[in-house]
């Protein structure tokens, strides 16, 4: 859930892709040319490195990466449809994973805001601003 909330576009894009072709980054879509997408360089480093999907304190390669299950895309939709409308299904197992997905956006609104505040604390102290 933290990838698909926090990075939607790196959530649903697969390491074969991102090995196979450049893409805008943070999170974009594959860098096109002429309508074709651009292959990666052969031997060039893919961004496993900052990648969000590779655990903390992993090796930062793909075969480490917390590839996005089907079912946890699925759940997710499924609780949108029923945010949208006001209405969940009666069923234990509904109700225990619309409670995680909710803990889960819950979380990230959280680290959304730590984000904000440092980057606003960094501009207030200077960072980046270059005065004149």
């Amino acid at each position: 859930m933290r990838l698909i909330l926090l990075h939607p576009g790196v959530a649903r894009r697969s390491c074969e892709a991102c090995a196979k072709y450049l893409h805008h980054e943070p999170g974009g879509g594959v860098v096109t040319r002429g309508g074709r997408p651009v292959p990666r360089a052969p031997g060039s480093r893919t961004p496993c490195v900052t990648c969000p999907k590779i655990p903390p304190g992993a090796d930062p390669k793909p075969e480490n990466a917390a590839e996005l299950a089907w079912r946890t895309e699925d759940a997710y939709r499924h609780y949108l449809e029923c945010r949208a409308v006001g209405r969940f299904p009666d069923d234990p197992i509904v109700r225990y994973t619309a409670m995680l997905i909710r803990q889960a956006e819950d979380a990230a609104t959280r680290a959304d805001s730590r984000r904000l505040a440092l980057a606003v604390l960094g501009r207030a102290a200077g960072g980046g601003h270059t005065g004149g």
